[in-house]
């Protein structure tokens, strides 16, 4: 089961999003950004993943309709993908943008071309962008980082 977020909270995606793929591509994640970590006020729920944009160099389309070259997703992760090209399923969603897939790859089949685009893995509260969201996670897990040191 995949997760989507609104505002951070964690909810459930349809299975509809997550079948099918709309684009296979060879290539290497060139940024990374967390967004906030998101809170609950359920003491039991743990959240082991959340959404990030990752931005893709895309070397080569194997299926689908993607340029080359830089290309903005979203994914649900728990940590940074290791900075080699590997081979990405990508869904097509509501944003305008692509969710990179975690499913097993053997399980999914290429989209029809007239699927309708998948629910963005961060959905926007009032008054968000975003930007707003990626400048946020830049901003804070810099700070993070750099506290460290």
């Amino acid at each position: 089961m995949a997760l989507g977020f609104t505002a951070c909270v964690p909810t459930v995606a349809s299975a509809s999003d997550i079948e099918c793929y709309d684009a296979k591509v060879r290539a290497k994640p060139v940024a990374q950004v967390p967004t906030v970590f998101p809170q609950s006020d359920d003491p039991s729920v743990i959240i082991m993943s959340w959404p990030w944009f990752v931005d893709l160099d895309v070397r080569r389309v194997l299926e689908g309709d993607v340029d080359k070259g830089r290309l903005e997703t979203l994914a649900v992760l728990h940590t940074y993908y290791v900075r080699k090209t590997m081979t990405f399923y990508l869904r097509r969603n509501s944003a305008g943008t692509y969710n990179i897939l975690r499913d097993d790859p053997d399980e999914l089949d290429r989209c029809p071309s007239d699927a309708l685009p998948a629910t963005p893995y961060l959905r926007l509260g009032p008054d968000r962008t975003y930007a707003d969201e990626r400048r946020e996670g830049e901003e804070l897990y810099r700070r993070y980082y750099e506290d460290d040191e």
